[in-house]
């Protein structure tokens, strides 16, 4: 599975959260992620910022490289300097293409996108998926990964993507796109388990997510820490702490700096939301699929 961080707080330049930090999410989780199976993800990466001084639109930047050998991924986080930023380094799941179109995150007007995980039998549900949704959101995906169809089925309950998305539409929208993802899956039978590990912005808050349908094992690895300040010193890098309200956030798939005591574990099937004044937010997730999966049969 893959690897992401998302930052919203004061600019931070990108090098401090991808390269400098001890376990950094390029330098390290790349090539030796601690706490997932499958330790490389060489099956590209992307990186996607605000520059709210221009405009209200994501840049993205995205490569089939492997992030670790990306010259140009290292000179632009040098130049990035931005307050809020999602990166991710993929590890494509069997079957699926490498291809630039299917590297996180994925953009639509105002929103970004990214997942870390799988669909169970993907191609049981993606046909059905795609009739449910509006034109705009059946446009956005460019690629094939259950990623941006996930994604697809978030847009189709976002009015305007291009407009003022609010966090409360956001979180409306993922709630929504659950939903109708347990009807998908339980309409066409899946018994396969899912994993959905979801950050997703309107480049002022954050909805995040760790979730599976599988009751036997804990979903794929969600921390996050807060505080005054993110900042790096030399390769020293640390979340200057606070006793009032954050001003800085980070969520990750796994902690990358060395002070460990900083990070907290994002709890099994909860939405993480992070609003625009900063107040972090927790929901539990339950679906109807994950009780549908485990009925008994009954014999007639």
């Amino acid at each position: 599975m893959c690897r992401f961080l998302a930052y919203i707080g004061p600019p931070v330049k990108a090098e401090d959260l991808l390269y400098k930090p001890k376990y950094s999410l390029v330098v390290a989780q790349s090539m030796h992620a601690e706490e997932m199976s499958v330790m490389v993800n060489g099956d590209g990466f992307g990186i996607g910022w605000y520059a709210p001084e221009i405009d209200n639109e994501p840049c993205v930047f995205r490569s089939v490289k492997p992030a670790w050998s990306d010259a140009n991924l290292r000179n632009l986080s040098r130049k990035i300097y931005s307050p809020l930023i999602f990166a991710h380094i993929r590890a494509a799941s069997p079957g699926s293409l490498v291809e630039e179109v299917n590297s996180h995150p994925f953009e639509c007007g105002r929103l970004m996108f990214m997942h870390n995980g799988l669909v169970g039998d993907f191609a049981k549900i993606r046909r059905p998926l795609l009739r449910r949704l509006s034109d705009r959101a059946y446009d956005a995906i460019l690629g094939s990964t259950d990623s941006e169809h996930l994604f697809g089925l978030f847009l189709n309950h976002i009015e305007d993507p291009d407009g003022d998305v609010t966090c409360d539409e956001m979180r409306y929208a993922m709630s929504k796109m659950l939903e109708d993802f347990s009807e998908l899956l339980v309409d066409a039978g899946v018994k396969s388990h899912s994993y959905l590990n979801i950050c997703v912005t309107n480049g002022s808050s954050i909805v995040s997510m760790r979730y599976t349908t599988n009751p036997s094992v804990q979903p794929a690895t969600l921390y996050y820490m807060y505080g005054r300040e993110y900042h790096c010193r030399g390769e020293y890098c640390v979340m200057e702490p606070s006793s009032a309200q954050p001003t800085s956030i980070v969520i990750a798939s796994e902690p990358f700096t060395l002070r460990r005591s900083d990070w907290f574990k994002v709890g099994r099937n909860t939405m993480m939301v992070i609003d625009e004044t900063l107040r972090i937010h927790f929901h539990d997730i339950i679906l109807p699929v994950e009780r549908k999966m485990f009925e008994p049969v009954q014999v007639k």
